[in-house]
């Protein structure tokens, strides 16, 4: 079985050097044949996994969830492609849920929102905005990598406008301007903010939170207890299960999707049962990323 990695050079945390090397060690003393292939472009990674033939093989996004959605997109459909990931972003979020999976290779459901895919989460609102807000933060030179998502806080938390969703799960259906709205298939976000900390990825459900519009005063104790993982029990989150849902909006919003954003006034998220099959063997994983 070959092995593929489609490696993005501006990703947060890494150093071509060194990957390339951790690489070639790790593949030839498993006497792995492997291509190693260099994006140069925002959505090249997609197009680069689509067109590597579809035979049995790995192929590994070396980047940070949002290059990770990429390549998922990519081989999406395929029977043969397996998504693999050695997480160099400055997030990495849906490596923290991935790695409580035993070694091997697992079965997990995707999420579908409009015809795109997504393997950790869809959200919009506060969050969301915050996690956008990070390509603004990025251009800021003298933000260290490490406190991007912490600045993208502060400055969204002042310049945020509550979004009016309309949301519609079986027979629920909230209305209602919004703080946040996150849909999960993995645990975390945010670069480790543990959102869904029941979430499963290969239980067919998606795990669902909702914060109503409220004072942003009250927003403070609310993020404070999400930065902790002790939001599960506040009255002001609401939380649903559910594997099909429509969000309608009175004007377009953008969701944040693995990273990626998408704009629309009109969404449908499910879940796709069982839909890819992803590697994680962290001995080979953590051997890349060894410095």
């Amino acid at each position: 079985m070959k092995y593929y990695f489609i490696i993005n050079p501006k990703s947060g945390k890494i150093d071509k050097s060194r990957i390339e090397k951790n690489i070639r060690e790790a593949c030839i003393v498993r006497e792995i044949p492997y291509e190693i292939i260099y994006t140069s472009r925002k959505g090249e990674a997609k197009k680069m996994a689509s067109q590597i033939p579809d035979e049995e093989c790995v192929i590994f996004s070396v980047g940070g969830d949002g290059s990770l959605n990429e390549v998922l997109n990519g081989i999406v459909g395929s029977k043969n492609k397996i998504l693999g990931n050695i997480p160099t972003g400055s997030g990495n979020d849906f490596d923290k849920t991935l790695r409580n999976f035993e070694s091997g290779i697992h079965y997990i459901d995707l999420g579908k929102i409009n015809s795109h895919y997504f393997i950790n989460l869809a959200c919009v609102g506060l969050d969301a905005d915050v996690a956008n807000n990070v390509s603004v933060i990025r251009n800021k030179k003298w933000v260290p990598v490490s406190q991007r998502y912490n600045v993208s806080l502060v400055y969204t938390y002042f310049k945020y406008k509550f979004k009016k969703l309309t949301i519609s799960m079986g027979e629920t259906t909230v209305s209602n301007y919004c703080t946040i709205f996150a849909v999960c298939n993995g645990q975390y976000y945010g670069g480790g903010f543990r959102i869904a900390p029941h979430a499963i990825l290969d239980d067919g459900m998606f795990d669902i939170y909702v914060v109503e519009k409220m004072s942003k005063i009250k927003i403070l104790p609310v993020l404070l207890k999400l930065i902790r993982g002790k939001h599960e029990n506040d009255k002001a989150i609401k939380k649903y299960k559910d594997s099909k849902i429509t969000v309608d909006c009175e004007e377009p919003y953008t969701f944040n999707v693995d990273g990626e954003m998408l704009t629309s006034k009109h969404f449908e998220l499910e879940i796709d049962k069982r839909a890819v099959q992803v590697f994680n063997d962290r001995l080979f994983i953590n051997e890349i990323l060894e410095k």
